[in-house]
């Protein structure tokens, strides 16, 4: 799930066609008012950006003095049928959550209930890591700054389990750094953050989100958790899963305005992909929302927390959030400098000269970009339906553009910045690769038969759940168990090393596809490596 700080789970899709040959994209639909006359020339270079990423469907919404200026929906919902985006359809809007998730925190300490600086442990007293100082000394600013010293995934976003169940394997991890001690990207921060909420609230996480932002922000239509938009057999019940009925599509949805994820195949065709849970880390990037809906949570943001006339967020709650909390460097690929810092719930740079304040959403299929400049009022959400293989850039391309015009700049080339960025993305990738193609040896074989490397594989760290290693046509499959986890082929690359492409992602996902075991004499094959996902030791 990405984020500005740049702890990403954007797809780099290999040999991606940047081309939208044959993609009939949906006339714009928009909530206009005569003060976007001066935005039209966006619309425009929405729907070339659009074809130049590949992007089924995009929706954006820019607000400039506490007003909606453009709010506009761009080419279809799903592959394959004609319905239209349109400013009001729900997209996931991935780690943008974690403002939710901050926000949700906040507005505990506007009621007294507790403080930034309070230990974990204060309000949730079984919890534990492995070092008892380093539990004692985590605070739930730490939690929200991304200074707690977590790791940023493992295990837990794969599995089915509980919130509780993943904060309490928190114990079991060994790759803690000190908290406070410096910036580590981490989901399940926010994880523990959303369960203080809960323990202190008594209420669940979306429901307190519900009472506390949504209803107050006329976001009626925008959801704590994609379980509220769809029945449980649509949605995937992991990070890059599948859905247990099979891949859904918007008639799946009766009622409601959504948008479905597209990832691609192997071939880099464009597919469709199932909604994504993240429930066990709701905090951390389970909202949906849409462009239009999410240019009030911005206009709050702009306010100091104040919209409709009432108070929703205290002042110095919000610039608790905006202000820097811990040195993060920062993707916004039209920031001054690498510099940058994070925030709570959000991650800050400087654009012409200004306080850029930014977050990014990662889930598979659904690239979300939010952004403001506070100095001039202004905010821009971007929603998208097809994966990136970079960090946001079309996003920020519009972003760019909205905010250059509003501060009257002298135009800069956004588009060729961009692709002169991307240029050097794909030349980093095809040396990456042509290094894997060389490092490959040819001619080599399983060192034993592939039904011996088929079995139950227990995580190393005794988390208790169980991955499952299958025979499947011409190799093996791997899943963690249940009907829509985590899910792949695994092809054989060289010796006891096999490529993974994922079901519920892209086909491949760069940087994370590679499946190594283990295999020990007189003991056959004993560990599964996934990399960044763990390692699993074979069951007898």
């Amino acid at each position: 799930m990405g984020s500005e700080g740049g702890g990403g789970w954007v797809a780099l899709r290999v040999g991606l066609a940047i081309t939208l040959a044959g993609l009939a994209v949906g006339s714009a639909t928009a909530c206009r008012d005569p003060a976007q006359d001066d935005l039209d020339g966006l619309a425009d270079h929405i729907r070339a950006s659009m074809a130049d990423w590949d992007l089924p469907g995009l929706a954006v919404a820019v607000v400039h003095d506490d007003e909606v200026v453009f709010a506009e929906g761009f080419g279809v919902k799903e592959l394959g049928r004609d319905d239209p985006v349109d400013a009001h359809t729900l997209f996931q809007i991935g780690s943008v959550s974690k403002s939710f998730g901050a926000a949700a925190v906040g507005a505990l300490v506007d009621d007294g209930l507790v403080d930034w600086d309070d230990a974990v442990v204060e309000h949730l007293p079984w919890f534990r890591v492995k070092d008892p100082d380093f539990t004692r000394r985590m605070t739930i600013r730490d939690l929200l700054a991304h200074t707690s010293g977590m790791p940023g995934d493992a295990f837990p976003v794969l599995a089915v389990m509980g919130g509780r169940e993943v904060a309490e394997r928190a114990r079991l991890l060994d790759n803690f750094g000190v908290p406070g001690d410096g910036y580590s990207y981490s989901n399940h921060g926010y994880g523990v953050a959303g369960l203080v909420v809960e323990e202190v609230t008594g209420k669940g996480w979306g429901e307190w989100v519900r009472e506390r932002l949504l209803d107050p922000l006329d976001m009626r239509d925008s959801r704590a958790s994609p379980f509220e938009v769809w029945d449980a057999p649509f949605v995937a019940p992991t990070f890059l899963g599948t859905a247990p009925a099979g891949i859904p599509g918007i008639a799946d949805a009766p009622g409601m305005n959504v948008a479905m994820p597209h990832g691609v195949d192997r071939d880099g065709e464009r597919r469709v992909l199932s909604w994504q849970s993240y429930d066990n880390m709701q905090a951390a990037g389970s909202v949906v929302s849409s462009a239009a809906e999410m240019a009030n949570w911005l206009r709050m943001q702009l306010a100091g927390g104040r919209f409709g006339g009432r108070t929703v967020l205290a002042e110095t709650t919000v610039a608790q959030m905006h202000a820097p909390q811990a040195d993060a460097g920062t993707s916004f690929i039209f920031a001054e400098s690498a510099a940058g810092t994070y925030g709570l719930g959000w991650s800050r740079t400087a654009f012409e000269g200004r306080v850029y304040i930014s977050h990014g959403g990662g889930i598979f299929g659904f690239p979300a970009y939010a952004a403001m400049l506070p100095e001039i009022g202004a905010g821009v959400v971007v929603l998208a339906n097809g994966s990136l293989w970079t960090p946001y850039y079309p996003h920020h391309e519009i972003a760019a553009r909205v905010f250059a015009h509003l501060l009257g700049t002298e135009p800069r080339d956004w588009h060729g910045t961009v692709m002169e960025q991307t240029g050097a993305i794909l030349e980093q990738v095809e040396q990456t690769l042509a290094a894997q193609d060389s490092a490959r040896v040819p001619g080599t074989s399983p060192s034993r038969p592939i039904n011996e490397y088929v079995g139950r594989y227990a995580d190393l760290h005794g988390a208790g759940h169980a991955v499952v290693a299958e025979a499947g046509e011409g190799g093996l499959r791997l899943h963690f168990g249940e009907p829509g986890t985590f899910s792949g082929d695994l092809e054989h690359w060289n010796h006891d090393v096999f490529r993974l492409y994922f079901d519920g992602g892209d086909g491949q996902a760069y940087g994370s596809s590679f499946v190594t075991f283990t295999v020990e004499p007189g003991a056959g094959v004993t560990v599964m490596d996934l990399g960044f996902m763990g390692q699993y030791r074979r069951e007898r």
